[in-house]
């Protein structure tokens, strides 16, 4: 889809508030003085709506206090999983409005290019030249008028020069384009607030250095109908934190590499302008729904170039194989500790197959389907790597993008672990020691 997060004219219908409606009109008039494709101060402005909406409730000192004993647990057991060291960072106990403020700023990063891409494409269909001088008027269409409005109209169209009345236009519609993106993802992000579990439950890196965090409302509400022990849920929850930031700390590419691949995509974004001028050419004056339809359905949606799915793919398989690993770590983590991990873990996995919040973001966002195929062959492929190899050697593949696994490697797992990565690996550690290359992030 190449308008994030599902923007049409339908997004507001539910909204039948006039007073609503006239200061989301005014706020798109205003927009915003910044060049960018998404006014943020919308974006924080509805998500904040949202939240209220929905409710923020406070931490009790007895959902701290669990949270808290459950990490200190999380990250000793963890130690036994991989060779990644823990950050030490107690683990805090956050509401939902502290998980929004603390990861806002990293949306701005993600969102802006495809925001760019879509705004992009959309000025590529406009006219680039436009006639100069006053506007004229056919009599015939102001012959149906009263004579003192034909006047009017006359005397102040007519005396307007055309490119720059259509500059101002076009300069309001750029504004108000960007306030109704920055609304909508404001919306969206309102109610992702609403239903991750932690810091890292999206499955990227969304705070530098984050200290581990879980949104005490939303796991109580996750545990909330469950036939099992809330400690364990708890401990099962802070397992995957844990292990998400100890992962993100020891491989600092991992956020430029997501974010390459999402720019990426969005270079490519176009907007195929035969389908427009052909659903247009299929407008009912006579039915106005009709139109709304239109509007409403697949009218933007952009055919994706060998560019673009090459850089879906590449993300898909990132995203993959981070949730691969932490999985495997987590349960060998938990192992005879947890007798519950093995029902957990198929209940993340049903999330995560239903559409959990890492679904609907990279779904809205760049209209990507994680494949639970390719989360089960990430895990087949860490658990093999780490009994073939070792849990260190296992891990230490994390330390270079270009030992990553790749979407073929993930199918053919002994290929990868009797291939050459692992002469590469050595390779590539020697250069590190001996400082001709600095930082696996820069090469």
């Amino acid at each position: 889809m190449s308008i994030p997060f599902g923007f049409s004219p339908h997004s507001g219908d539910n909204n039948d508030d006039m007073a609503n409606m006239f200061e989301t009109m005014a706020s798109m008039l205003r927009g915003s003085s910044s060049d960018s494709a998404v006014n943020w101060e919308s974006a924080r402005s509805a998500s904040s709506k949202e939240l209220a909406k929905l409710g923020d409730p406070s931490v009790s000192p007895a959902d701290h206090s669990a949270i808290v004993q459950a990490a200190d647990l999380a990250d000793l057991w963890l130690n036994d999983a991989t060779v990644f060291p823990s950050s030490g960072a107690q683990c805090q106990s956050i509401t939902r409005g502290q998980w929004l403020e603390s990861t806002f700023d990293a949306w701005k990063s993600i969102v802006e290019p495809v925001a760019d891409g879509v705004a992009s494409a959309m000025t590529d269909i406009l006219p680039t030249e436009l006639p100069e001088g006053p506007m004229e008027i056919p009599e015939e269409l102001l012959s149906g008028l009263p004579p003192e409005v034909a006047e009017q109209m006359r005397s102040v169209l007519g005396s307007t020069d055309f490119a720059t009345m259509a500059g101002q236009m076009m300069s309001m519609a750029k504004s108000m384009g960007a306030t109704m993106f920055g609304m909508q993802f404001g919306q969206a992000l309102g109610a992702m607030s609403s239903e991750v579990l932690s810091t890292s439950d999206i499955g990227i890196p969304l705070v530098p250095n984050a200290k581990p965090s879980l949104v005490s409302a939303n796991v109580d509400a996750f545990t909330q109908g469950l036939a099992l022990d809330a400690n364990d849920v708890r401990l099962y929850i802070a397992l995957r934190e844990l292990a998400h930031l100890r992962l993100f700390a020891a491989a600092p590419w991992l956020a430029s590499q997501i974010l390459s691949n999402i720019s990426e995509y969005a270079r490519g974004v176009a907007i195929d302008t035969a389908r427009i001028e052909e659903a247009v050419s299929q407008v009912d004056p006579s039915n106005p729904e009709a139109l709304n339809d239109i509007l409403g359905g697949n009218m933007f949606d952009a055919t994706r170039t060998a560019e673009q799915e090459s850089a879906l793919e590449r993300l898909e398989v990132i995203l993959a194989l981070v949730e691969g690993w932490v999985t495997v770590v987590v349960t060998h983590s938990a192992g005879n500790r947890l007798p519950s991990s093995t029902s957990l873990e198929e209940m993340f996995r049903r999330r995560r197959a239903a559409g959990g919040p890492a679904e609907k973001l990279f779904a809205g966002l760049v209209g990507l389907e994680i494949r639970p195929r390719r989360i089960r062959e990430a895990v087949s492929l860490w658990q093999k790597i780490g009994d073939a190899n070792g849990v260190a050697e296992r891990d230490n593949l994390w330390s270079h993008p270009d030992l990553m696994p790749r979407a073929e490697d993930l199918e053919n797992a002994e290929a990868f672990i009797a291939g050459d990565s692992y002469d590469l690996m050595a390779e590539l550690n020697k250069a590190i020691e001996s400082g001709s290359i600095d930082d696996p992030e820069n090469t």
